[in-house]
Parts: C-alpha cells; sequence; structure tokens
C-alpha cells in the first residue's frame, strides 16, 4: 500500500502485522575489539574519541586545572593508550595509567593522528562500516519487494472494489480495466462498478479514469461510479437506486440530491427523467441537510430548476442538537413554492428560538459558575455578619482575596478564582505586603494608607540578596571578576535606588479618602518571565473597601500592556493569606545582576 511516505509508511503501519517481511536492521557501528567506527563518532575505543596531542599536554602540564584533570578517568585513559598504541598493563590502576600516558607524551611517543598500526585499523573498521551500509540498502530493496507481494497479497483477498480502492489504487485499475502493459482492456469488467465513501481518493481516481481512453465516471465523496462510457448511465441509475436501502445510514432525499439533482427531481417531483411537474409524486417539501456536500446540493438543485416555475429550492437553517452543541444547521428546501416559503420560514423561526433558548440556558450555566467561584466569599461573609465597621486599617486588610476584573477575564482568559491577592499582617509603621496573581502578572505588592506612606514603606524595602559567587574549580567564594572580596565573606548590602517622591510646590495633600488603600507592584508576567520592577512609580493603584470591609473596588496601572487602569473588585474569602511575597527587589534585573 504505497502512500505518501511509501515504503516507509507500510513499515510503520504494517510492522507489526501478522505475516508482514521483518524489516532490515540498519547496521551499527564496526568493530574490533574495544574499537569502534561509524559516520556519527568516527573512529572510538571503549566510547572514547581519540584527544589531541595539544589536549594531552594541557592536561600533563604542572599547572593543569582540576577541570582538565577531572576529564582524566581510568576508562578515558585506557582508550587513550590504546588510540595511540601505547602498552600498559591491564590490571594497572589509575594512577598507573595516568603515569602512563603522561610519559609516553612527554617522551613524544604519541603521534598525532595515531601511529600508523592504529590507522590501518581505522581504514580497515571504515571499510567494513561502509560495506555494511551497501549491503543495508540491497535488503532494503530486496523488502521493498516483499512488502509488495505481501500487500498484493492482501489486495488479491480482497471482494469488495471500495476496499481494493483503499487499499491500492493502482492494483484496482490493473485488475478491472487495464492489461499488463497499461492499456485499456474493456473485456476485463463490462460491468460498471459503484464504489462508496470516497472522500480522500477522488483526485486519484479522477486522474486514473482520464489516463484510460473510453473510461468515464460519476464521482462525489459519498457514491461513485466508475464504467466505460456506453456503460455510465446505467452505473448511475443502479448507484442512484441503491442509495434508498435501510443500509446506508445518511439521510436518503439529501444523498439522492448529492449525488445526482436530476435523477434527484424526477424521482420526488417529475414525471420522468428531465421531465413535466408531478404535484401527486411529494406534496410535502423535502428538507436536505448540509452536512452532506454543504453548497453544493442547493447549486444542484437550482441549476436543475431553472426551467421549472414552480419548483422553489431555498436556502435557510433549522433547529439542530448534535454532537458539535450548535443549535441551527443550515439546511435546503426544496418543493413546491406555495409550501416551500411558509416552511423556510418557520425553520428559521425555530432556529431562532433554539438559539433564544441557548443563549439563555448558557447565561444560568454561567451564573452558576459564577456562584461557585464566588462560594468561598460568600461563605466567608455569612460566618462574619455582622460585618465589621470602619474606619479600617492596615490590620484590617489581613487576609486571602480572590480578584474580578471584566477585562482580564474576557480578553486574556484568566480566570475568576484563580486571581488572587494574599495580604500579610503590617511588619512596618507604613504599609504591609501582599502576594498577587492576576493571571496576566503575578508578584509583590506594597500596600499603604497613603502615598507617602507607601513612598515610605518602598524606601524601608532591603535590597536584593544571594550567596556569594562560588567557584566549582577551587571549592572557594570569591567575589565576581574586577571585585575584590575576601574568601568566605559576604558582599555589604548596598541600599536599593529609589527616585525621590516628588510633590508638586504649592498645592496641599488632598483630604484621605475613608477605606482607601494606594499600591503599588513589582512582579512578572506570566505568559513571557518577563521581570517588571516599578522604578518610575507607573505600576501603581488603589482600592476602595466597602462599609463591611469584605470586599473592595479598585483600580491598578500595568502600562505598556494597558493604556487605562484595570478596574477590578476584591472578594475577601480567608482571615489568613495563603501565598507568600517575594522580596520586592528581587524583581530588580539590576538588582540581581549586581549580586550575581
Amino acid at each position: 500500500m504505497e502512500k505518501v511516505d511509501g515504503y516507509r509508511y507500510s513499515c510503520d503501519m504494517y510492522g507489526l502485522e501478522e505475516g508482514f517481511p521483518p524489516e532490515p536492521k540498519k547496521p551499527g557501528p564496526a568493530r574490533y575489539r574495544t574499537f569502534t567506527y561509524d559516520d556519527t563518532d568516527g573512529f572510538r575505543a571503549s566510547k572514547f574519541s581519540r584527544a589531541s596531542l595539544a589536549d594531552l599536554r594541557l592536561i600533563f602540564r604542572k599547572n593543569a586545572s582540576a577541570g582538565r584533570r577531572a576529564i582524566a578517568t581510568k576508562p578515558w585513559i585506557t582508550a587513550q593508550l590504546r588510540l595511540y598504541d601505547i602498552p600498559f598493563r591491564s590490571s594497572a590502576d589509575a594512577d598507573e595509567l595516568f603515569s602512563t600516558l603522561g610519559a609516553a607524551v612527554s617522551d613524544r611517543k604519541c603521534i598525532e593522528g595515531g601511529p600508523p598500526s592504529i590507522d590501518a585499523l581505522e581504514r580497515r573498521l571504515q571499510t567494513t562500516y561502509c560495506q555494511s551500509w551497501v549491503d543495508y540498502d540491497a535488503a532494503v530493496e530486496r523488502h521493498k519487494l516483499a512488502v509488495d507481494a505481501w500487500h498484493y497479497e492482501n489486495f488479491s483477498k480482497l471482494d469488495d472494489p471500495s476496499a481494493e480502492v483503499r487499499c491500492d489504487v493502482k492494483w484496482f485499475f490493473s485488475k478491472y480495466f487495464v492489461d499488463d502493459k497499461g492499456l485499456p482492456a474493456p473485456d476485463k469488467r463490462t460491468e460498471p462498478i459503484i464504489l462508496w465513501d470516497m472522500h480522500d481518493y477522488l483526485q486519484e481516481l479522477r486522474c486514473h479514469v482520464d489516463a484510460i481512453p473510453g473510461l468515464s465516471a460519476k464521482m462525489t465523496a459519498c457514491v461513485t461510479v466508475i464504467a466505460w462510457a456506453q456503460e455510465l448511465d446505467r452505473g448511475v441509475d443502479m448507484a442512484f437506486e441503491m442509495i434508498d436501502r435501510p443500509s446506508i445510514k445518511l439521510d436518503h432525499p439529501t444523498l439522492e440530491a448529492y449525488f445526482d439533482a436530476d435523477r434527484f427531481l424526477a424521482k420526488y417531483f417529475l414525471d420522468g427523467l428531465h421531465g413535466q411537474p408531478a404535484r401527486e409524486k411529494q406534496r410535502e417539501p423535502l428538507v436536505l441537510k448540509s452536512y452532506i456536500g454543504g453548497d453544493k446540493i442547493a447549486k444542484k438543485l437550482i441549476e436543475a430548476t431553472q426551467n421549472l416555475p414552480d419548483l422553489l429550492v431555498e436556502e435557510t437553517v433549522e433547529p439542530s442538537q448534535d454532537w458539535r452543541g450548535k443549535y441551527s444547521e443550515d439546511c435546503v428546501v426544496v418543493g413546491w413554492v406555495k409550501q416551500v416559503v411558509p416552511l423556510a420560514k418557520s425553520l428559521e423561526l425555530a432556529a431562532a428560538q433554539a438559539k433564544e433558548r441557548e443563549a439563555r440556558r448558557e447565561e444560568r450555566n454561567r451564573e452558576k459558575r459564577i456562584l461557585a467561584k464566588v462560594k468561598p466569599h460568600i461563605d466567608y461573609a455569612r460566618a462574619h455578619r455582622p460585618a465589621p465597621s470602619g474606619p479600617f486599617t492596615l490590620h484590617h486588610l489581613v487576609g486571602s482575596y480572590i480578584m474580578h476584573c471584566r477585562e482580564l477575564q474576557r480578553n486574556y482568559g484568566c480566570d475568576l478564582g484563580s486571581m488572587t491577592l494574599d495580604i500579610h499582617a503590617p511588619t512596618s509603621a507604613h504599609g504591609a505586603l501582599a502576594a498577587f496573581n492576576f493571571g496576566v502578572v503575578e508578584g509583590t505588592m506594597l500596600l499603604a494608607p497613603s502615598e507617602e506612606a507607601l513612598e515610605l514603606l518602598r524606601e524601608e524595602q532591603p535590597p536584593y540578596q544571594r550567596d556569594d559567587y562560588y567557584d566549582e574549580d577551587s571549592g572557594e567564594d570569591v567575589g565576581m571578576p574586577g571585585n575584590s572580596i575576601a574568601p568566605g565573606k559576604r558582599r555589604a548590602a548596598t541600599a536599593t535606588q529609589t527616585r525621590p517622591f516628588k510633590r508638586r510646590l504649592g498645592v496641599s495633600e488632598p483630604a484621605p479618602t475613608p477605606g482607601r488603600f494606594y499600591l503599588q507592584w513589582a512582579g512578572c508576567e506570566t505568559s513571557t518571565s518577563y521581570l517588571i520592577f516599578d522604578d518610575v512609580h507607573t505600576r501603581s493603584g488603589y482600592f476602595d473597601l466597602d462599609k463591611s470591609g469584605l470586599t473592595a473596588r479598585g483600580r491598578f496601572r500595568y502600562e505598556g500592556m494597558f493604556d487605562d487602569p484595570l478596574v477590578f473588585t476584591l472578594l475577601k474569602v480567608a482571615d489568613k493569606p495563603r501565598q507568600k511575597p517575594d522580596a520586592w527587589s528581587s524583581y530588580c534585573e539590576e538588582e540581581r545582576w549586581r549580586h550575581w
């Protein structure tokens, strides 16, 4: 069965089936004792390639680094001795082997490119390896013939023309329509052949039919007829009659119209093929499904009824409850004019009503999903009745919240239950820290009752800290290149640079808004892991607690991603925060590199 990938496809698809010829095994490396050769790794001993003399001298010099000498394991040294044909005791330990190889390097016993004896062995293994691939290619050609024979044996067991086409189109035409030389052979098959469900084979079938003189076909994805030209009409009649059988699971009138519009009209609305209207045959309109043939059915019927003014073909929609969850489906109504128009309108109205019912159902389901996600807040509010009264301080904020934001939920796929804010108890007189996850960004938030307190809280944040640079080769703590830090000492902390809080001269501070808390954030984009540190004070906002102190509404600024501040709502769900915030300066790229 030669498909897109031909031979390779057959091996992958049918390799495990009973009777399929075993595939030749690809040759591995050519071997001689511990020596191997292949195209990928070249000439090696015990899976190690030959090191150059320059690399060997670097390993055996007096001040060689620990990293270079770590390469010289016992298996590696043994391989180098064999690749340079240096005698050694097979029972020697690693130190003795290291000394033997070092002496050979010092005494210039190692020849660049290897000694003649090893070079000859390499050429012999290379020749053996190349010959193994020549033998493999020949075996593949023999296997291709065996695979073809296996496929043809399976083809010869088939008795269904449709199955024969799916097995091999070329063999199908050779069996029924051409001789051994590829010439037309009308005597092989005089009867028309009817094929079913040829969706993936129509183009290939058409190419073969067009290449054989005298052969004709009527092709659709569901039903195809192939016959010699003088027998094609009879074959079409046979296929059309076979559609109206219980074994055909598709809608029979739709399939009949798709296969042959003229014969469809003759069966239901005319007194014969290309005949006159016969109203007594089919008084009610027929509704044809669009899932067979799409808009091709309407086009075929419109063309076939051009000279029949009493018949009308109308495209519309009808209610649908299929597996795709659609509330309507395209359809074609065909019949007498007076009956088609009202039926088409009623179907369209029913589809609109189904759409409206579906919209109401979806709205109910959406409300249920929202209710399920805010249930933790509802339960929390019920458990804290009566709600605390103001004025509210930072201590009232401590706890866990879920965040609701229409913009993030509608346009960025953020889920209502997944966006959170966890506020911790204040550790400063100026404010508190919180961990937040707002879907598109997550990080650390500073909270304070005023903008001035927020500035003071930011200045209190410690700089980013990490252990000093560790040198794996020396095993000592050292500073970065260019810095002088004694081994084992830590770098002194430096204050994070902050921009002074600017006030407009001559303008008095506005009166504080009751229940309002100001925020500034630093974080990381969840999609790119890009660090965002607010050194210009543009990642800010605020929220206002309501009278209950359990919900809040606010604005969240994220310049660079959103032109306008995001409007959000906070719903409290617990008294204890669930997530711990990272250090404020951990989101500053410069601060991280300074201490790296």
